[in-house]
């Protein structure tokens, strides 16, 4: 997403201008179709393409955002932003609603392959989101080129309270260890040491954090550390989707965050520690029934119980998994029950038909 979030519409007229080849780029079609348009006018802005709060926008981010969900539909010059031909596209099959089974503050819910939202409420409410932030320190880590094979230790200052590893100060671990104990486990010292082996600042590493937010246009997002303890890790269950559906699409966030144990070394003390998943969804038999390719859970007092799943019905169903972000349920297990209850309810009123 982003290239009229990162240059503007103005921008993209300017380029217009000098254009590098005859077909025309998909973003300058958009802009077109935006520049004839006065409903598109009025519920994104033109100089960064972004949502107008209280429009017709409503969950919508931005003006690609509208492209995806439904401007392709609506305008056959936009195909560009239509589904793979061989995605299924949910359509609504039944009236039946959710909104009264689940406890949650708000929830996202959309379908992984076209990226269409499903349901939604509260979606725009700003929320502390606690450990899902790990996926964010994870992200700037892999990207920093950090080898999984590198070592790295655990200082004392990287306890900052909440879940963490029980090691000594200067312990050390491979840094793919570190990732399946911030992952896994949600240690918060793992997550400061991992941020650390970047040799980037605690301030530096944080405003790449928030680079990444603002190069998906997610402007209620907002990283103040790498573990989410701290309340100023904020974000709207709408954001956290754009942002979860990126992250966990890459093939090693996807790995650790779907392990449901895993056994780490302690070089220093020559230990082995257990990492158990704080996903119950991936291990415990009352889910079964569905099948995780990925996740986070996290917790603040302040917060209640958040939760990010990418989840299948079953192993081989990938035309039909959905991601599913919700904020502030009442307890770990009403995160999970409630997170199933809003994928059951996607795959039963939802028909996943091929695009013609």
């Amino acid at each position: 997403m982003g290239i009229i979030g990162r240059i503007g519409l103005m921008g993209l007229m300017a380029a217009a201008v000098f254009p590098v080849a005859v077909l025309a780029k998909p973003e300058d079609v958009l802009l077109d179709v935006y520049a004839r348009r006065s409903d598109l006018q009025a519920a994104f802005e033109p100089q960064t393409g972004l949502a107008i709060a209280g429009t017709a926008a409503g969950f919508l981010l931005d003006l690609e955002d509208w492209a995806v969900q439904y401007g392709w539909m609506e305008d056959e010059e936009l195909a560009d932003y239509a589904p793979e031909q061989n995605d299924g596209i949910p359509v609504r099959v039944d009236a039946t609603e959710i909104e009264s089974q689940v406890d949650a503050e708000s929830y996202v819910v959309l379908d992984r392959s076209t990226g269409k939202i499903l349901t939604v409420k509260n979606e725009n409410r700003v929320w502390p989101i606690a450990s899902l932030t790990k996926l964010v320190t994870a992200d700037v880590v892999l990207d920093s080129g950090v080898s999984m094979g590198a070592f790295a230790d655990i200082e004392a200052i990287d306890d900052v309270g909440g879940a963490k590893l029980w090691v000594n100060d200067g312990d050390q671990f491979s840094v793919q260890d570190l990732f399946y104990a911030a992952l896994v486990g949600s240690a918060n010292n793992a997550a400061n040491a991992l941020s650390r082996a970047t040799d980037l600042s605690k301030e530096d590493f944080v405003s790449e954090m928030n680079a990444r937010a603002d190069a998906l246009n997610l402007t209620q997002t907002t990283f103040v550390d790498p573990t989410g303890i701290e309340l100023g890790n904020v974000s709207t269950a709408r954001e956290m989707a754009r942002l979860a559906s990126d992250i966990l699409g890459r093939d090693e966030v996807a790995r650790f965050t779907s392990t449901s144990v895993k056994y780490i070394t302690d070089l220093t003390q020559g230990t082995t520690k257990k990492m158990t998943t704080t996903n119950w969804m991936i291990y415990k038999p009352e889910y079964d029934d569905v099948y995780v390719t990925g996740g986070k859970t996290g917790y603040l007092v302040e917060s209640g119980w958040n939760f990010v799943v990418a989840l299948r019905s079953s192993k081989a169903d990938k035309d039909r998994e959905l991601l599913i972000v919700l904020f502030g349920a009442d307890s770990r297990s009403d995160s999970f029950v409630n997170a199933e209850r809003l994928a059951d309810w996607a795959w039963e009123v939802y028909g996943w038909q091929k695009k013609n």
